[in-house]
């Protein structure tokens, strides 16, 4: 049985104080020229935004950006956090309220990680119709390798099940940040795993990008 773990009051508070630093800092230092190099136009959607901090990142980079997400105890913290911003909740993850062809740039960070394989498709295919006649999708998620190794801000040690996971699987991980110390639960997907959903979805992939000692990949689609 698969559960949102993010829709969690002690994990919005975490999230809520978590900065773009240790493993994080890979996307703060490469996000930039990427979104340079293939993004044009203004007009950002957060998809997962959890409370804000990703939301947050591409404000400072002088997008216009809306953050949705389906989680309401994250959508709380990130209006707390940012008054200013535009924050809106999905409960039921319907997207059809977002205007068509409104984004040069939809923003996945890290979402896809939790979603559940058989789900997966779908949430790409709603998002393509949001996406204006040159806009790009910059999907980022963790690697397979992620859940099978120590890192500044994720270890795996108490799950050493992971190494047995297949594609589709549930796989957990700890933030080391997090005082509580309870394990996301997500759903392991290989790049050919990716790639063949992005088909399916009527993304055709322009970019993969791999950061760190060990790989982490972010997929860009238009």
């Amino acid at each position: 049985m698969f559960r949102n773990v993010y829709a969690d009051d002690d994990y919005a508070e975490s999230y809520a104080r978590l900065e773009w630093d240790g493993t994080y800092y890979l996307v703060f230092r490469d996000l930039p020229s990427i979104l340079r190099q293939h993004v044009t136009g203004r007009r950002a959607l957060d998809f997962g935004c959890g409370t804000g901090r990703s939301t947050r990142l591409l404000w400072s980079y002088g997008f216009n950006v809306k953050g949705v997400d389906i989680a309401e105890s994250m959508i709380r913290s990130a209006r707390e956090l940012d008054p200013q911003g535009d924050y809106l909740l999905l409960a039921d993850g319907n997207l059809s309220g977002l205007p068509a062809a409104s984004f040069d740039l939809v923003l996945a960070a890290f979402p896809f990680d939790n979603i559940p394989a058989a789900e997966k498709a779908g949430c790409f295919r709603a998002l393509v119709p949001l996406l204006a006649a040159n806009g790009r999708m910059v999907n980022i998620v963790s690697s397979p390798e992620i859940y099978t190794h120590e890192w500044t801000s994720f270890s795996t040690r108490d799950h050493p099940e992971n190494r047995s996971a297949r594609d589709g699987d549930i796989v957990r991980i700890v933030t080391t940040q997090f005082l509580s110390g309870k394990p996301a639960e997500d759903v392991l997907c290989s790049d050919e795993a990716y790639r063949e959903i992005y088909g399916q979805s009527g993304l055709e992939v322009v970019a993969i990008q791999a950061v760190g000692n060990r790989r982490r990949r972010r997929g860009l689609g238009d």
